[in-house]
């Protein structure tokens, strides 16, 4: 009987173990499989790396063989030119048809708008109106651009950019040569070109973010200040960016005065100018910079400041002008892609000095004496791209009316006591880089009541156009 019970109960434990067994060997089988499935996807991804490795340098080596080929090709092409003949056993290369051809751009640009004084008048205390580079009242064509530029050859690249006018005439803004290889950082640049002076002023009116420029700009510089001469500029060996650069002009322009007559063989303007930069990580790049001009007025002279609106009678200005100013820029993208969300502030401040004699005719009876006068302003503005396609932005100018010695001519000559400034809002709408669609207001406080001395507000409204057709090059930092 007891040996029946001890074979009952091994029976029973051995029924109840059995599933138990079967089912831990069921959970290794599985363990295994998933590691075997584990080790092979980690062979395959390391395989994969190792020929996409192979692939990346290949790929490198290709490219710096077709560019040790292509400079050599270059300098082949070169030499025959200047010798006449080809190297030995080659045919005599026949670029193609469009190898020469410049890349060629139109911009088109239109506004409307609104304004509650005539834009026309003077800025109160400056020079020039400021009227030339304000959008007319109601709709308005704009200048539309015509751009042009291309490599010459190896060492050279030109350019070309003529604004044609509402009033179906044509000005050529720049026309100049570039090189391409003069090595260690140097660059000479050409013909008429836009000033590297300040930051602003290199911009086209289609690359502004705003409608109009700001009144430092406006009153000192112009729309854009350019001269016909040569310019050079060099690049400092450094991990940060660091350029200088010396410009040398016939003065076809006196900055806050426009175009005037030269006859000379001098050069009659001179601009220094130096910006450092770099990126702060991956988000965040900025630039500073400082500038310098001097330029003489020619001996026919230019008016000064706005007196002839002030009191009808004729005033001239002989002697020598210097601007010095700097500027600032930041920028900020995520991880450095500006396409969903970017930021840019930027500011400029100048200061505008003269020195030379001021003729005052008073009915008909002129005073001739020594002037010195001392004027300054700043800009800034953030404009920000809060989601793909749209942006917002804001500016405040202000103008400093300074000091004006006036000697024998300060009994005829009150220089007005008077700020100039200005508030701008804009939005603008850019569904792709070749179109833009702006809506700007401005509350502008830049002239004042001669006979109440009353600031004269002003709110402005503007919706503006521009579509670019074509090839056109990156714009500057």
């Amino acid at each position: 009987m007891r040996h029946s019970l001890i074979a009952a109960a091994a029976a029973a434990a051995f029924a109840a173990g059995g599933p138990a067994a079967a089912q831990n060997a069921e959970l290794d089988q599985i363990r295994k499989d998933i590691q075997e499935l584990r080790d092979s996807y980690e062979s395959r991804i390391k395989a994969l790396e190792d020929k996409l490795k192979e692939a990346e340098a290949a790929a490198l080596k290709a490219q710096e063989t077709a560019a040790q080929a292509q400079a050599s090709a270059a300098q082949a092409e070169v030499a025959a030119t200047q010798t006449g003949t080809a190297p030995a056993g080659a045919e005599s290369p026949q670029p193609s048809q469009n190898a020469f051809n410049p890349a060629l751009s139109l911009i088109l640009n239109g506004t409307w708008g609104r304004y509650g004084t005539d834009p026309t008048t003077q800025i109160t205390g400056f020079a020039p109106s400021g009227g030339e580079v304000m959008p007319s009242r109601g709709a308005s064509l704009g200048e539309s651009e015509l751009f042009l530029s291309a490599n010459i050859d190896p060492y050279f690249r030109g350019a070309l950019l003529a604004a044609l006018t509402p009033e179906n005439t044509v000005e050529v803004e720049e026309a100049y040569f570039e090189t391409l290889a003069l090595g260690r950082g140097f660059t000479i640049k050409g013909g008429r070109f836009f000033s590297g002076i300040g930051y602003s002023n290199q911009f086209h009116p289609h690359a502004w973010d705003f409608v109009d420029p700001a009144l430092v700009q406006t009153a000192f510089l112009g729309r854009n200040y350019g001269d016909d001469g040569l310019q050079l500029r060099w690049v400092a060996p450094l991990p940060v960016f660091l350029q200088v650069g010396a410009e040398i002009g016939r003065g076809r322009e006196f900055p806050g005065a426009g175009e005037v007559e030269r006859n000379g063989n001098g050069r009659e303007s001179q601009v220094f100018f130096a910006k450092l930069g770099g990126d702060i990580g991956t988000s965040n790049s900025y630039q500073v910079g400082a500038s310098y001009l001097q330029q003489r007025s020619g001996p026919d002279g230019v008016a000064f400041l706005d007196y002839n609106d002030l009191s009808g009678v004729s005033n001239l200005f002989v002697g020598r002008q210097r601007i010095g100013g700097v500027d600032l820029v930041y920028k900020w993208a995520p991880e450095g892609n500006p396409q969903y969300r970017n930021f840019k502030f930027a500011a400029e401040w100048y200061q505008r000095r003269y020195d030379g004699d001021f003729t005052f005719d008073t009915t008909g009876i002129a005073s001739t004496d020594a002037l010195t006068a001392r004027q300054s302003g700043w800009y800034a503005q953030a404009v920000y791209q809060f989601m793909p396609y749209w942006r917002i932005g804001g500016r405040y100018d202000r103008l400093d009316h300074g000091t004006i010695g006036l000697n024998a001519n300060a009994a005829n000559v009150v220089p007005p006591q008077f700020d100039p400034k200005r508030y701008s809002l804009m939005v603008d709408w850019n569904p792709s880089e070749f179109s833009r669609i702006r809506l700007q207001y401005s509350r502008d406080l830049t002239r004042q009541d001669i006979a109440t001395g009353e600031t004269i507000s002003d709110n402005q409204l503007f919706l503006q156009y521009i579509f670019s057709l074509g090839a056109h090059g990156a714009h500057r930092f």
